[in-house]
């Protein structure tokens, strides 16, 4: 179980690779863009952060992010860091809708994590709880998809839901805009990388939020694969009828 300090580390980490990247973009060179482009550079900047401080403050546990490198020594590690430093990439730069992701895993299971969007100025995390809001969509419920899956996803549900369908930005932005009430479900119908739902996933559940895969069951973590088979996070009633709406792709 995480102590109360790795709470506060994921949503330290978070928010203060939040505001390295928003300085990156404040303060870049002008040619950054063209010589490697400005997400790539943020990509980069953010991991390099992110790993140096896990290893400063946390030197024993094993490290899984987007941008390094996975010698798969982290399947034999009792607490294993999945981090995303930039969710929504391409985004970086050009719209608020990207995230910082940082979580801690034990046991396959997400016991610490925050996410951090500064173009909402905030960090939410695992504890303190966020406090859970209702949704202020009015009676049809807003489920948020992914831009590439809009057509697949959101006929799905369109099919077998009164619902409305958006698509938003990264992973993060879509969880923590259910979070905090703006939407009542975010829907991925494909396959994401565990870094993508790790830290989302767990300060939903946090919140008191529903948060599984595509088919309903448990979301597992550090799988030597890492990936998940679609995610569902939306207010705990809409589950089932998502589950049910989404097993064509399931």
């Amino acid at each position: 179980m995480a102590a109360a300090e790795d709470h506060a580390l994921a949503a330290r980490i978070a928010a203060d690779t939040g505001d390295l990247l928003v300085d990156l973009l404040e303060n870049r060179e002008a040619g950054d863009r063209a010589l490697s482009g400005i997400e790539h550079l943020g990509d980069r900047t953010a991991h390099e952060f992110i790993v140096a401080e896990l290893a400063r403050h946390r030197p024993d546990d094993a490290v899984l992010s987007e941008e390094g490198y996975d010698d798969q020594d982290r399947l034999t590690a009792s607490r294993v860091w999945i981090v995303d430093p930039l969710d929504g990439s391409s985004d970086y730069g050009w719209s608020a809708t990207w995230s910082v992701h940082v979580a801690l895993v034990e046991d396959g299971r997400a016991t610490a994590g925050a996410v951090a969007v500064p173009g909402w100025e905030t960090t939410w995390a695992t504890e303190p709880s966020p406090i859970p809001v209702m949704s202020r969509v009015g009676n049809i419920p807003l489920i948020l998809v992914s831009r590439s899956r809009r057509h697949l996803d959101g006929k799905l549900l369109h099919n077998a839901m009164e619902v409305e369908v958006a698509a938003l930005g990264s992973a993060g932005v879509k969880a923590m805009a259910v979070v905090r009430g703006e939407a009542d479900a975010y829907v991925h119908g494909g396959y994401l990388y565990e870094w993508d739902t790790c830290a989302p996933a767990a300060v939903a559940q946090s919140a008191g939020l529903a948060a599984c895969r595509i088919d309903g069951t448990e979301l597992e973590f550090n799988k030597a694969h890492p990936a998940t088979s679609g995610l569902i996070i939306c207010r705990p009633e809409l589950r089932d009828a998502i589950v049910e709406a989404m097993a064509p792709v399931a």
